[in-house]
């Protein structure tokens, strides 16, 4: 089968670009997501470091999916296709992704449920994203080519069921709502980036929210950003929906957090539901004690200029 080896990621490695980040829910064959199901099931009663990472992967796919039973695209990643990808700008490398590779896999079987394969899965030719390693690494995942459609069984019911990763202690929950339009300064994205990589292993469900915000953000030079949306260092008033209670407080970078002083960072689940919200909209976000509640901006104040 298939082996993942990776390079060590230095300070000269590359930023992620933006388009890496994105987590646009996918429509995936029926076929395929309840195949993630079992495999989300099988992982989570396993033992050690590994089967954590890939419970992890494996929920955070599932909540970007979709089940649907017309799906025909034929630059998606799914079941039973020929895959082309690089990792961390490597030479090409193909194999035959597999559900159920078997006990005689071919020599170049990716099993989806495997770091790289349930990574895999669900992205389209010409997509990226992070790749995990099992020692906690991250590497950059990018397709570049999808070969020999499968055929499809008649299509089942699948259970919807709400997905629980056990690993995390953080239910994967998928909003009716429509997410608001967020902004983020161009200045800031690296910065954001870097952090939300050095989260992935400590606090990966965070992490996978900020990815999330960053790769659905519109990005913007910093002499345009709005002056009503909330950037580093802006000054935002909001609302909890949940008790009514307005609160003051200051986005920042972690090393420059105060909670003495309501300097909140940007590493915390409020400061990633504030980031890029402009006046007036209302967002989620999940407490450490797993409780969603609801703000809403009710005023932004920018930055003060330095001297």
């Amino acid at each position: 089968m298939v082996s993942v080896t990776h390079s060590p990621l230095s300070a000269a490695a590359p930023r992620t670009p933006r388009r890496e980040l994105r987590h646009i829910p996918v429509n995936l064959p029926s076929a395929d997501y309840r195949a993630l199901l079992e495999h989300l099931q099988a992982c989570e009663g396993g033992q050690g470091t590994g089967s954590k990472l890939l419970a992890y992967v494996l929920a955070s796919k599932l909540m970007n999916t979709r089940p649907a039973d017309d799906v025909h695209d034929t630059d998606l990643v799914v079941g039973g296709v020929r895959v082309s990808f690089t990792i961390d700008g490597s030479a090409p490398r193909s194999g035959l992704l597999l559900h159920h590779p078997g006990d005689e896999p071919p020599a170049d079987a990716i099993p989806v449920a495997s770091l790289l394969g349930a990574t895999l899965i669900g992205l389209r030719a010409g997509r990226r994203a992070p790749l995990l390693f099992e020692d906690g690494r991250i590497g950059r995942l990018c397709v570049t080519g999808v070969s020999g459609l499968p055929r499809r069984p008649p299509p089942l019911p699948v259970n919807t069921r709400k997905i629980t990763m056990s690993t995390t202690a953080q239910a994967v929950k998928n909003p009716t709502k429509k997410n608001p339009r967020i902004v983020i300064s161009e200045e800031s994205l690296a910065h954001l980036e870097g952090l939300a990589d050095g989260m992935l292993r400590r606090h990966p469900a965070l992490a996978d929210r900020l990815y999330e915000e960053l790769g659905r953000a519109r990005i913007v030079a910093a002499d345009k950003m709005p002056p009503n949306v909330v950037g580093m260092g802006s000054t935002v008033v909001f609302r909890d929906e949940n008790t009514g209670q307005e609160k003051t407080v200051t986005l920042v970078y972690p090393e420059e957090a105060d909670i003495a002083r309501m300097r909140v960072s940007v590493t915390t689940p409020i400061g990633v539901a504030l980031l890029g919200l402009a006046e007036g909209a209302s967002f989620y976000w999940d407490t450490r004690e797993n409780e969603r509640r609801m703000l809403t901006v009710l005023s932004v104040a920018p930055p003060e200029a330095e001297d």
